[in-house]
């Protein structure tokens, strides 16, 4: 299972972490369940360039993220999965996690060893990051590639309806809270365990606005067979060899597309 989850990104929080792994400041009591004192030794090994002691960091901040704000998880979710299986442009939008360790005040030496996406293979570890900057050019891309992901889901045999609704719910809460999303890999448990305190948000059709719902059905919807008539014409038989672009968002094109 690919139990990767999303966690509304405060800078605040990544700087108190950041500050309690180099010592600075003791680390807060919501965090005893999981703070480790290997955590600060991780600093140096990372610093030596092990990967394994660059992904406990990462791994660290997730936690630290969900004392504070929802996690939202779902198998087979999360940012670098999308951009691999769904849509690459959410890929422009993402951010390696040494960027935001860097600005949270650590040595970038020590960061430079962190992942730039999550290795579905390796585990407990976080990944890329999308700034609240930009929280708002996900919206839109969502909203106007919708029905493209959703066929790509289903095609996929992914649920379309759980995967964009939860998808939709955690940019909606980062919007509304002015934070950025963070993506973790095994942070939550198969059966939503998660670190006491933590509130695990997962997939409910309930929850997706009813025009939503509307759009991803009519999108996986087969398309209508052409009758006697269309076919004696020549009508309706042809597949449309046109790739749909939209303003201000990459095509699918790597030609065309600047990967940030």
């Amino acid at each position: 299972m690919e139990l990767v989850s999303l966690h509304p990104f405060d800078p605040a929080v990544a700087r108190s972490y950041v500050q309690a792994l180099l010592g600075q400041q003791a680390p807060p009591p919501e965090w005893s369940a999981w703070w480790s004192p290997r955590l600060m030794r991780a600093i140096s090994e990372a610093r030596e360039g092990s990967e394994a002691a660059a992904n406990q960091l990462t791994f660290g901040l997730a936690q630290a993220l969900s004392t504070e704000h929802p996690a939202f998880t779902k198998d087979g979710f999360g940012l670098s999965v999308w951009e691999a299986r769904v849509d690459r442009g959410v890929g422009m939008l993402m951010r390696p996690p040494a960027r935001l360790f860097a600005d949270a005040g650590l040595d970038p030496g020590i960061s430079r060893a962190m992942p730039v996406r999550i290795d579905l293979q390796l585990g407990m570890m976080g990944g890329a990051w999308i700034p609240a900057r930009l929280i708002p050019d996900l919206e839109r891309l969502l909203d106007a590639r919708l029905e493209r992901m959703a066929k790509r889901l289903h095609e996929a045999e992914y649920d379309p309806y759980s995967m964009i609704g939860l998808m939709l719910d955690a940019v909606r809460y980062a919007s509304q809270h002015g934070l950025g999303l963070y993506e973790a890999l095994d942070v939550i448990g198969p059966g939503g365990e998660a670190i006491p305190g933590t509130v695990v948000v997962t997939s409910d059709r309930k929850r997706i606005p009813g025009e939503i719902k509307s759009r991803i059905e009519l999108a996986i919807k087969p398309p209508k067979k052409p009758g006697l008539f269309s076919r004696m014409l020549g009508r309706g038989g042809g597949a449309d060899d046109t790739t749909e672009t939209y303003p201000g968002f990459p095509t699918d094109d790597p030609e065309q597309s600047d990967k940030a």
